[in-house]
């Protein structure tokens, strides 16, 4: 059972920082299952409603067997209206009531398609090692037929290994 409060059970710096506890923690123990599916033809107007009502959380977009799809997030609202910020969207609009009232935009033309997956069986230390890589705040997690089961989070994370005494 890991020490609490134990200095010496702190990251050392070194690459052998994971203890066989924390090498033996899966995505399923940390992964929530509550988190936000949008479908593909979710038009806009709702889409700036879900993000502004949910702490601009990430939407996750699902077709209707609930198979990923991708990630619409804040960035890609913004990057969508502002093309200064990079290219994610095909289509690009000058300003939020230009987009409001343009061309019907719905979720599959904003969203992010590569947003990086893990299963509920992946090691928790290879989901941080994706995370870091890709710097981004969340993964979501899939079944083997590609359905959205779950989200990680960065915080859920550390909030986690916190409690069980590994930070």
């Amino acid at each position: 059972m890991p020490q609490k409060g134990n200095s010496s059970s702190h990251h050392s710096g070194t690459d052998n920082w994971a203890s066989t506890a924390i090498k033996d923690i899966i995505v399923r123990d940390i992964m929530s299952g509550d988190f936000d599916r949008i479908p593909p033809q979710m038009p806009i107007d709702r889409i700036l409603h879900e993000l502004s009502s949910r702490k601009c959380a990430d939407l996750v977009v699902v077709d209707d067997d609930g198979t990923f799809l991708g990630v619409v997030s804040p960035f890609d609202l913004v990057d969508h209206v502002n093309p200064a910020m990079g290219v994610r969207s095909g289509k690009k609009a000058p300003c939020i009531e230009c987009l409001m009232r343009g061309d019907a935009l719905v979720a599959e033309d904003l969203m992010s398609r590569g947003h990086v997956t893990v299963t509920e069986e992946t090691p928790v230390v290879e989901a941080l090692r994706l995370l870091e890589k890709y710097r981004h705040p969340d993964l979501v997690v899939i079944d083997r037929e590609g359905i959205a089961v779950g989200v990680l989070g960065i915080c859920s994370i550390i909030s986690h290994l916190r409690l069980v005494g590994h930070l």
